[in-house]
C-alpha cells in the first residue's frame, strides 16, 4: 500500500474537544460493525496489537504496566508509561489519560469512545497542539478500523490536516 494512502474521511469521525477545569478533553466516537469482544481482542491481545499498533504495549490484566512509544513525527513526548487505570474486558481500557470504552449497539456492532486529555505547554499555541493530537489520534483510529475490517496493518496512513477541519470545542 502506498505511503500516500488516506482513507475517506467521514466528518462524524473528526472528534470533539471539551473544556475541563484543568485541561481539554479530546473525544472520538466511532460506530463499528464489529462486536465489542472482537474490538477488545484487537487491542488487548498482544499478538494483534503488535501488528497494527506496535507502539503500545501492556499485559492484558488489571494494574499492568503500559508503555506507549510515539512515532518520529510526534511533537510531544516520545515515550510514556504507567499503570493501567482501568481494565474491564470487553468494556473499558485506560492507559494514563487515554480512555477507551466499548458499548454494544443494537445492530450487533459497538460504539467505540476514545478520549485523551490535552496537556498544553508553551512550545506552541493551544490550537496547533490540539490539531496535532486530533490528527494523530484520528490516524490511530483509522488504522484500527482497517485492522478490524481487513486484518492488515496500514502503518503509513496520512494524518488528516486538522487546521482545515472545524472541530467543536477546539481551543
Amino acid at each position: 500500500m502506498s505511503a500516500e494512502r488516506t482513507i475517506a474521511h467521514d466528518p462524524t469521525k473528526y472528534g470533539r474537544v471539551f473544556r475541563r477545569e484543568d485541561a481539554h478533553l479530546v473525544v472520538f466516537e466511532r460506530q463499528l460493525r464489529f462486536t465489542a469482544e472482537h474490538v477488545w481482542a484487537s487491542i488487548a491481545e498482544p499478538e494483534q496489537r503488535a501488528v497494527w499498533c506496535p507502539g503500545i504495549r501492556f499485559e492484558p490484566k488489571p494494574d499492568a504496566r503500559y508503555d506507549i512509544w510515539f512515532g518520529d513525527e510526534c511533537e510531544g513526548p516520545s515515550h510514556v508509561s504507567g499503570t493501567l487505570a482501568a481494565f474491564d474486558p470487553p468494556r473499558r481500557l485506560a492507559l494514563g489519560s487515554i480512555d477507551i470504552q466499548l458499548a454494544p449497539t443494537n445492530d450487533g456492532g459497538c460504539l467505540l469512545t476514545f478520549a485523551d486529555v490535552l496537556w498544553f505547554d508553551d512550545k506552541r499555541t493551544k490550537t496547533a497542539f490540539a490539531n496535532a493530537v486530533l490528527g494523530g489520534w484520528h490516524q490511530f483510529l483509522d488504522r484500527w478500523e482497517i485492522w478490524l475490517a481487513e486484518g492488515r496493518a496500514d502503518l503509513r496512513l496520512k494524518e488528516p490536516d486538522y487546521s482545515r477541519i472545524d472541530v467543536p470545542g477546539r481551543p
